[in-house]
């Protein structure tokens, strides 16, 4: 390798010099830099408005569907007037108590 050597840049017709580490190159990667984040900032932020749009509408929707499963739980809910009980009948066929 031959580190003498200068790259080789692309000239156009007015001599305008693309590439290398010239000063309209550095000026070039440093505006392309600039937009690139910029861009990247703005979809970021868009896309979490509209993700959190759907996620608000989601839970919305949810929310408006069930509406009735929760009116009926609070209807049914401990007013010390429900007893929770199971039934033993005495001469039952399938009674497994001397198994345990």
């Amino acid at each position: 390798m031959q580190n003498d050597r200068r790259p080789r840049r692309v000239t156009y017709e007015k001599g305008v010099q693309i590439g290398g580490s010239g000063w309209f190159g550095r000026l070039l990667a440093v505006v392309l830099s600039a937009i690139v984040l910029v861009t990247a900032a703005m979809l970021s932020v868009v896309l979490l408005a509209v993700l959190f749009a759907v996620g608000t509408v989601g839970v919305g929707y949810f929310w408006w569907k069930t509406r009735a499963l929760r009116r009926q739980a609070r209807a049914f809910s401990d007013d010390e007037r429900t007893v929770d009980m199971e039934v033993v009948y005495k001469n039952s066929t399938d009674d497994d108590s001397a198994k345990r």
